[in-house]
């Protein structure tokens, strides 16, 4: 779509920003559909990461403690995110 200049200097500063929020929009929340789903490899990736630090021949019960801490840690931070998409994008 394009728009003369004549008629874009008589839309204004407020026209014209509207004309680009619904990509804006449309910009922010890929952006945080992104996030959302690097959340969720990450979670996935401490899971196997807990998973084979278990199979381990000796167990290191510290490692294996903070592993699980920090997928808590990255799973609460994904509920987060979806819920603050539901919030803006719904």
């Amino acid at each position: 779509m394009t728009i003369k200049r004549s008629k874009l200097l008589q839309m204004g500063e407020d026209a014209i920003k509207a004309v680009k929020l619904p990509f804006i929009l449309k910009k922010e929340k890929k952006n945080l559909e992104l996030w959302v789903l690097e959340r969720e490899q990450s979670v996935a990736t401490l899971d196997a990461e807990i998973n084979e630090l278990k199979s381990t021949e000796t167990l290191d019960t510290d490692a294996i403690l903070n592993k699980i801490d920090e997928k808590e840690l990255a799973e609460r931070r994904l509920t987060q995110g979806e819920d603050l998409m539901k919030e803006l994008f719904d």
